[in-house]
């Protein structure tokens, strides 16, 4: 989900494009019964979290050990049977 930042109530705002050093740079958002709801990360933490998940992604990938076969059925000829 995208939202625009003039959606945001100011003091949020400001703490998310400034964040307290001391505190870190992620931003957890609580219920009043104190759950965890959401998490706002910083762009270059996003951006390294699914680089991460990408190489995780492509080392499972990797890992697979079917040999190519081009006779098998496609997905469209499967679909199209009865």
């Amino acid at each position: 989900m995208k939202i625009k930042e003039s959606s945001l109530p100011a003091d949020v705002l400001g703490k998310i494009k400034n964040p307290d050093p001391i505190e870190g740079e992620d931003i957890l958002i609580e219920s009043e019964s104190g759950e965890l709801i959401g998490v706002i990360i910083q762009p270059k933490a996003y951006e390294f979290f699914l680089k991460k998940i990408e190489e995780k992604e492509d080392e499972i990938d990797s890992a697979l050990d079917e040999k190519y076969d081009s006779g098998a059925k496609s997905l469209d000829d499967l679909m199209g049977e009865d």
